[in-house]
């Protein structure tokens, strides 16, 4: 199954890139392995990364992202479209920019974990990795800039219908059995069965957002405000039933609360220190009140607050290169999966040093959570044989007790190779 599997994907690959190679191409492929100590689990798989722009005029463009994935286990969603667009360039007018159709948009100065980078929704994985944190899932909208001046702007988004984070499903139920423990439930001997309303995301009620940006002196700034909704859902009403053949039933019934983000961005560098430079987004989100009830199968039921007050969220970093090191120093509070009361603190840091030749570059990141102090490591290298060829090999060790934010990363290995083209 598995080689006819690889077979169709090659042919999807041959028929897909074939017409489009004689436009302007870009993009690259990508062979991935890795192995899981903890679980003694290989995995592997390739991806084809590829996008297209088509000129209509001088002014006007067609864009083109897609993503051909196949992987050895829980190859979900092997086709993923990026971007699919149509894009004007200092039209209809001369001082203004737009995007129209499904798109990913990225707003926040951080390069760790943006707060206000939440337009558009995420694919669920556990991996730390930097490509699998800039994964986005494409939304239909229209992004559309209106440059002021020359130093400052302001951008709308809109959005007509709603699109949820991917987790898959039984990732879902994994995070929500525990939480049923307090109530007797054995999670060896559950149904678990969730069902899932979503927002009421139209063309005259969409998810609409504004940006102002512009500078002040050395810094970079943008002051945003984002009216939508979670994009994971929250349960909202729990059933738990006894069998009598002492099973138990858990019907789970969630929604997507409403949620406003005023955001702040700022990136700029400090006079008389070369190579510096200080990067932050704060986002204050205020939840739509969220209460989440469980019917006990005793009888009567628990009141459990989700969402009650306003809350930070944050990703403040500084980074720093001379010769050939970089150096980046980050304070988050909260990560993509972290709302309300679940936001914790954490720390980043990431070094990395270039070869003369610019053919290695070893790297060392770590990431901590000071709730905890569940740590993970990542040390590896960067290898460039060839100006198209790119080899990356990461080892990464977890620490923490069972159930800490980041004790059950593990300890494993990865290599990826890559071809640009």
């Amino acid at each position: 199954m598995k080689r006819f599997l690889a077979g169709v994907v090659v042919l999807l690959f041959g028929c897909v890139l074939g017409p489009v190679w004689a436009l302007e191409t870009q993009g690259n492929v990508v062979a991935f392995s890795s192995y899981s100590f903890q679980e003694r689990d290989l995995d592997y798989g390739i991806k084809v990364n590829f996008s297209s722009t088509i000129p209509l005029d001088s002014r006007y463009f067609g864009n083109v992202e897609l993503l051909l994935k196949y992987q050895d286990e829980n190859n979900i969603r092997p086709l993923r479209v990026r971007e699919v667009s149509f894009q004007g360039v200092q039209a209809p007018w001369d001082t203004t920019d737009f995007r129209v159709g499904l798109l990913e948009v990225t707003w926040g100065a951080s390069d760790v974990m943006s707060p206000v980078d939440v337009l558009n929704p995420r694919p669920f994985s556990r991996d730390l990795s930097a490509d699998v944190l800039e994964e986005k899932i494409p939304v239909p909208a229209l992004d559309f800039e209106w440059y002021l001046n020359a130093t400052w702007s302001l951008e709308f988004f809109y959005q007509p219908r709603f699109v949820a984070n991917f987790v898959p499903e039984f990732v879902e139920k994994q995070f929500l059995l525990p939480s049923l423990l307090p109530f007797g439930v054995d999670p060896q001997r559950t149904n678990v069965v969730i069902t899932r309303d979503e927002p009421p995301v139209s063309f005259s009620s969409p998810i609409w957002a504004l940006r102002a940006r512009g500078s002040m002196g050395a810094f970079d700034i943008a002051l945003s405000y984002i009216q939508g909704y979670f994009l994971s859902s929250y349960p909202r009403k729990t059933t738990i039933t006894l069998l009598p053949e002492g099973l138990w039933d858990v019907q789970v019934h969630s929604g997507y609360p409403k949620r406003s983000v005023l955001g702040l961005e700022f990136q700029g560098t400090l006079a008389g220190i070369e190579g510096l430079t200080l990067r932050g987004d704060v986002a204050f989100v205020v939840p739509e009140k969220w209460m989440h009830t469980v019917i006990l199968p005793q009888g009567g039921e628990v009141q459990i607050p989700v969402f009650d007050t306003p809350y930070w969220k944050a990703s403040l970093g500084v980074d720093y290169s001379w010769n050939n090191t970089y150096v980046n120093l980050a304070y988050l509070l909260g990560n993509f999966w972290e709302e309300g009361e679940r936001v914790s603190p954490y720390g980043y840091f990431h070094v990395d040093w270039q070869s003369e030749d610019g053919k290695w570059k070893p790297f060392l990141n770590c990431v901590t959570s000071f709730e905890d102090g569940s740590t993970v490591w990542m040390l590896g290298t960067e290898y460039k044989p060839r100006g198209n060829w790119h080899v990356t090999l990461t080892y990464s060790v977890s620490s923490g007790a069972q159930g800490s934010k980041l004790g059950s990363v593990g300890e494993g290995i990865a290599l990826e190779v890559k071809y640009s083209f």
